[in-house]
């Protein structure tokens, strides 16, 4: 976390956090003890990990325990600044009883592979899952989106895993020295955050994971829920899924309106999780099949292709990001990509528009993208292009057939008549609005029979999944969604405005009647895959 304000509006947070703080929680029990990482520099991210965190402890009694710390290679990548003194204060003021610089910890660590048992009796990191975090953090590390033959070699490779093995055995030491109650986190990919959380998991602790987005968004995995041998991500896509078909899908005449305009509001997309798109360029006009045919037809003229053929558009994904993390059918998200594009240049039943990921630069280093788009520069029916150089009114009218291993698209297209195939799974993919393809030979065909359909002027898209996509998007932007004033928005920003919010709301606002207590406790209590701003299991909530 960097300072942000001048260091007397800081100050003057740190004196208001703790003195909200210091009479709202019970005191520990025995050695009952909430994790809480503020690995990131934003203090949006911190602010929303240690409220939440201390959220849980009214509701079980416990003291807090904060990791943080950074690596020069984190800092490079990622960082402008990150003040370990300001997360310190920032803790003590949250009420932190212990702040442990995971980094620092990392580094003195002399340890090898083989360790022995912790005292939990829990075993140490299975090899194989070590070697995937690793793999995954010099990618992102590095920004390729692959590691080259001979990386077991390389001096910089196994220096990482050296340091991936270190934190998996700091976390393990960090965790079997408290009881502890939950970890709560901003991220479950990667070594710093990633082998945190698959330290919990081992040792059947519940894992809150807190979103940077919106007011205060939060999954959570509890350990009796899971199915087990799936990844963090896999296990709550499954439990996300089970949520929506008992509690969402059986309430949907109660919860249409609500949807209908929530449906209508995104079409702006003010927010994440299309967080790349803003202002005026992102609305979407478009109020019927005649305004949609005449934006068609100008988009296809504009992009030189051919007005008689359906558009498949496929979206690139951010290449070196969280690699492994989630169930998907190719090798990895390049390898999706490439095929993708191999496959669309000997189909000429279609058109395709390759799109690349907005940030793009921010995660790749080889210049992927550009080099797949000079392969095929040649087919005529074959476009690739920049995502921000086309508006949300042209992209939703030229595509007929969306495609992506896990983005946002997968929610957001369906819910307005446009049909998605996944080659893997996120968070909704469970829920029943995107086609998520089983393995390499179902996507092909799922691709097949989108496009025949298409040519026909017909769509694979039902009905059902449109309504279920417009339910995910009411759900996910609203009932998943919990207001309070101890978090402001995040695009309140993370500078002098947020502090000013912050002070004021926890100068004036008392916690009676807060609907973050009420979430959270209902959140523990029921063992809900993520937090609700309200109760969906009485049908009264939903009117």
């Amino acid at each position: 976390m960097h300072l942000v304000g001048n260091r007397s509006q800081f100050d003057r947070l740190l004196e208001t956090v703790e003195t909200y703080w210091e009479h709202r929680l019970p005191a520990p029990a025995g050695n009952a003890c909430v994790i809480v990482e503020v690995l990131h520099q934003d203090i949006r991210v911190a602010l929303r990990n240690l409220t939440v965190a201390n959220a849980i402890r009214r509701v079980v009694p416990a003291r807090l325990v904060v990791v943080t710390g950074t690596d020069r290679q984190w800092s490079e990548a990622l960082w402008q600044e990150f003040d370990v003194d300001c997360v310190r204060s920032l803790a003590r003021a949250f009420g932190a009883s212990e702040v442990v610089n995971v980094h620092e910890a990392a580094t003195r660590w002399t340890g090898g592979l083989t360790r022995p048992f912790p005292p939990s009796g829990v075993p140490p990191i299975d090899p194989g899952t070590l070697d995937a975090f690793v793999n995954a953090t010099v990618c992102r590390l590095d920004l390729v989106p692959r590691l080259a033959p001979g990386y077991e070699n390389d001096p910089g490779y196994r220096s990482r895993h050296r340091r991936g093995s270190a934190f998996s055995a700091v976390y393990d030491e960090v965790f079997d020295g408290v009881d502890p109650v939950a970890l709560v986190t901003s991220h479950v990919d990667y070594d710093q955050w990633g082998l945190a959380v698959e330290s919990a998991m081992r040792r059947d602790v519940p894992v809150v994971h807190v979103q940077s987005t919106g007011s205060l968004k939060a999954y959570a995995l509890f350990p009796h829920k899971r199915v087990g041998g799936l990844s963090y991500r896999a296990e709550l896509t499954k439990q996300i899924g089970e949520y929506f078909d008992r509690v969402i899908w059986p309430n949907r005449d109660l919860i249409r309106p609500a949807a209908e305009l929530v449906a209508l509001r995104a079409k702006e997309n003010l927010g994440r999780p299309s967080w790349w798109r803003a202002g005026a360029f992102v609305a979407s006009e478009v109020r019927n099949e005649v305004e949609r045919g005449q934006v068609r037809a100008h988009g296809l003229a504009r992009l030189g292709l051919d007005p008689a053929r359906p558009v498949v558009t496929v979206f690139n994904h951010a290449i070196s990001d969280a690699l492994g993390s989630n169930h998907e059918i190719f090798d990895d998200l390049a390898h999706w990509f490439e095929s993708t594009a191999r496959h669309a240049a000997d189909d000429t039943s279609a058109s395709w528009v390759f799109l690349d990921h907005p940030s793009q630069f921010r995660y790749d280093s080889t210049g992927f993208f550009p080099a797949i788009a000079e392969r095929y520069s040649h087919l005529p029916h074959l476009v690739f292009g920049q995502s921000v150089s086309i508006s949300k009114n042209m992209l939703w009218s030229i595509t007929d057939v969306g495609v992506t291993v896990r983005g946002s698209v997968s929610n957001e297209l369906p819910a307005y008549g446009i049909p998605v195939i996944q080659a893997g799974w996120s968070e909704w993919s469970s829920c029943g609005l995107s086609f998520v393809a089983e393995n390499r030979e179902s996507y092909w065909n799922l691709l097949d029979e989108a496009i025949a359909k298409a040519a026909k002027g017909g769509t694979i898209l039902e009905e059902e999944q449109r309504e279920r996509a417009r339910l995910w998007l009411w759900l996910y932007r609203s009932a998943a969604d919990v207001t309070t004033p101890l978090v402001p928005q995040w695009e309140v920003g993370a500078g002098d405005d947020l502090l000013r919010a912050l002070f004021v709301n926890m100068s004036h606002i008392e916690s009676d009647g807060d609907p973050l207590f009420a979430a959270v406790e209902r959140l523990w209590t029921r063992r809900d895959p993520f937090l609700t701003r309200f109760d969906l299991l009485s049908p009264e909530a939903l009117r």
